[in-house]
């Protein structure tokens, strides 16, 4: 972990209740236990902020982050989400984009925090089927994302 890594952690910290703290490390740790275990697919650790971001090859700018709550929040949820890059110039070229910013296209808002086992098969499949990510970002609110009990809560077009 480098130290600047270290010192947002710090940061992120500081503040928090040791019940808030406790339950920020378990969920870090599930997160990072995750990510070991996907190997060198495309994901990685979104420091600081206990998000794990998945953007495979061929998926057509769709990618895919995996975020624990904010321990200081009490009605927070773990939520997975799918988003697309957006060019910052629509006057480019498809495909030929120096810049783009990520946009969320749907989110689900679970209830439960998903095991480590769970977020591997997530990532797995996307790595597997990187356009299941165009598939699940026209999942209508209230409905699973296909392959997934993970019901979809707010779609971010509407």
């Amino acid at each position: 972990m480098s130290d600047a890594t270290r010192e947002q952690l710090d940061d992120r910290e500081a503040g928090l209740s040791a019940e808030e703290r406790e339950k920020a490390v378990a969920d870090l740790r599930v997160v990072v236990t995750a990510h070991s275990r996907v190997g060198d697919m495309c994901a990685s650790l979104d420091d600081p902020s206990c998000r794990l971001f998945a953007e495979p090859y061929d998926s057509n700018g769709f990618f895919l982050t995996i975020e624990a709550p904010e321990p200081d929040e009490d009605d927070a949820a773990w939520e997975i989400e799918v988003g697309l890059w957006v060019p910052d110039d629509p006057y480019e070229e498809s495909g030929e984009h120096t810049s783009a910013t990520g946009d969320p296209v749907v989110s689900c808002a679970l209830p439960l925090a998903p095991s480590a086992d769970e977020r591997v098969r997530l990532l797995t499949s996307v790595d597997e089927k990187p356009l299941l990510l165009a598939e699940w970002a026209e999942t209508p609110v209230g409905e699973a994302l296909v392959g997934t009990a993970m019901v979809v809560t707010r779609r971010h077009d509407s």
